[in-house]
């Protein structure tokens, strides 16, 4: 069964004639009838009685004429939903996303939906390098990330800076609220992911313990940061760094600060080059309004 079939069967059925449904498809007649015998004998049913002098829909065609309309109608809602999607009005957008971004995010996707309310975004998470290959490769039509690498068919659109706070030991901290100098912290451990979750946001502190006229020593790796934070650094054995945003998760006996020199971690977009889907510079606007 082909969809003209049942757009040549409906036709006739509405305006029972076969010369006048023809025309109003402007093709021949004999097409017409050839197309609905056709489609007879594909259901194994007759839809139209022949023997009066204008064709009327026989029991079974009065019958299948809903599912035929149900059918077009479903097309026709096809092709415009695929028109929309072509124009970004409507999709799914799978968006690679990263602890921390807190209200930022919050308030990117809340813009992004004022502008496309019919867009369904897909947030997942995943590490930096990881998300750079998935959105090269198709797989995320766009990313945000951190400190992010030169990846081939991508291209990380700067939107902010972040700045880095150094979680220390409540002790290792002035009462006057400065900044720590990296420098003080040369003899303490320093907790942090493996620099294949994010080789960028690593050297970036590497960098900083460097300029700062030290190596940091090895810590315990970073895996939840509560656990760490309430374990770990309270009881002196280590200082971590964490992002501004997630400042809210620090215990009593940890204290948060700035660093002397300052750490700043520049987050992006990340988007396919050359660009696959009008949607994502919607996201992008989106992310930079916000």
């Amino acid at each position: 069964m082909e969809l003209r079939q049942l757009t040549y069967f409906v036709t006739v059925a509405e305006l029972r004639h076969f010369g006048r449904a023809a025309e109003a498809l402007s093709i021949v007649q004999p097409a017409v009838s050839q197309q609905i015998a056709r489609l007879e004998r594909e259901l194994g049913l007759v839809l139209f009685d022949r023997s009066r002098r204008q064709i009327a829909l026989t029991a079974e065609g009065e019958a299948f004429l809903p599912h035929a309309r149900r059918v077009l109608r479903a097309r026709d809602r096809a092709v415009g939903a695929a028109a929309d999607i072509a124009a970004g009005a409507s999709g799914l957008l799978r968006v690679g996303s990263s602890e921390g971004l807190g209200q930022r995010l919050e308030q990117i996707l809340a813009a992004f939906r004022r502008r496309r309310p019919a867009v369904l975004l897909e947030l997942i998470p995943g590490l930096t390098p990881a998300k750079l290959a998935a959105v090269a490769a198709g797989d995320l039509d766009a990313a945000f990330v951190r400190a992010a690498r030169l990846t081939a068919g991508v291209v990380v659109h700067p939107l902010w800076d972040e700045p880095l706070l150094l979680a220390v030991p409540a002790e290792r901290a002035s009462a006057t609220g400065d900044a720590i100098d990296l420098a003080a912290l040369a003899d303490l451990p320093l907790a942090q992911t493996p620099r294949s979750a994010n080789p960028g946001v690593f050297d970036l502190v590497a960098a900083g313990c460097h300029a700062a006229g030290f190596t940091p020593l090895s810590g315990p790796t970073l895996g939840s940061v509560q656990d760490l934070l309430a374990g770990h650094v309270a009881a002196g054995r280590c200082w971590t760094v964490l992002y501004a945003s997630t400042a809210a998760m620090a215990p009593h006996d940890v204290t948060l600060r700035p660093a002397q020199p300052a750490l700043r971690v520049p987050t992006g977009l990340a988007v396919p080059d050359p660009p696959r889907r009008a949607l994502v510079d919607e996201l992008l606007v989106a992310a930079r309004t916000s």
